[in-house]
């Protein structure tokens, strides 16, 4: 069999491993602490992601529970605070009866939950992946803070379908695959010198810090 490599000048393999090394040497020059896209620090992240994450779990829980599930399930929300009374009589009777079993939910609340955890997901992949796509790669968080997501391919605001993918990964490794994904998804930072995440490494994107730019 011909080697795939015949007709191929001896140069070509090494130039194109030089431009390629070039372009992330550039890349990381870029997203420098001192270069002009500076990127946004771990700590930063995680407060505009907390920010972010008490709106869309605020807004997302009473848009399920008093309008979305009483379609389908009209007594969730009731069955929900019953079995919470339940589970802190529970509590407060452990000291005396310690046999006790765990109040468990009825079969009704077990769906009534599935479905909220379904919704509260798509809540939280719609809110980011609309930030990422549509308002410059930031969020209500973001803009507090005032970083955004770039791409680091064109080092401009994301394409759309990058953004709707990158909010989309975000919400999968950070929920669902908890913790496994939480983990997965900082693991990068001890090795990338633009400080990426796992999910801005697959969406090919970087979050600058918009104040340290300025300067």
């Amino acid at each position: 069999m011909g080697s795939p490599d015949i007709g191929k000048k001896p140069t070509e393999g090494r130039a194109s491993g030089v431009a390629m090394a070039s372009s992330e040497g550039a890349l990381d020059s870029i997203f420098s602490d001192d270069g002009r896209m500076p990127p946004a620090g771990i700590w930063l992240r995680a407060f505009a992601f907390f920010l972010d994450f008490i709106l869309v779990s605020a807004v997302a829980s009473l848009l399920i529970w008093k309008i979305v599930l009483p379609q389908s399930h009209p007594t969730a929300f009731l069955e929900l605070t019953e079995w919470t009374s339940a589970l802190v009589d529970w509590l407060d009777q452990r000291a005396v009866s310690p046999e006790t079993s765990v109040p468990e939910p009825g079969l009704s609340l077990q769906e009534a939950l599935k479905r909220a955890n379904e919704l509260q997901l798509l809540c939280f992949w719609i809110y980011f992946a609309f930030g990422e796509a549509f308002f410059n790669g930031t969020s209500l968080g973001k803009r507090i803070c005032r970083i955004r997501s770039v791409s680091t391919v064109t080092l401009g605001r994301l394409p759309i379908l990058t953004g709707i993918v990158r909010g989309g990964i975000k919400t999968l490794t950070i929920f669902f695959f908890f913790p496994i994904g939480m983990i997965a998804t900082l693991a990068p930072l001890l090795f990338n010198k633009r400080k990426q995440m796992g999910h801005d490494l697959m969406s090919r994107s970087a979050v600058v810090d918009e104040k340290k730019a300025a300067h």
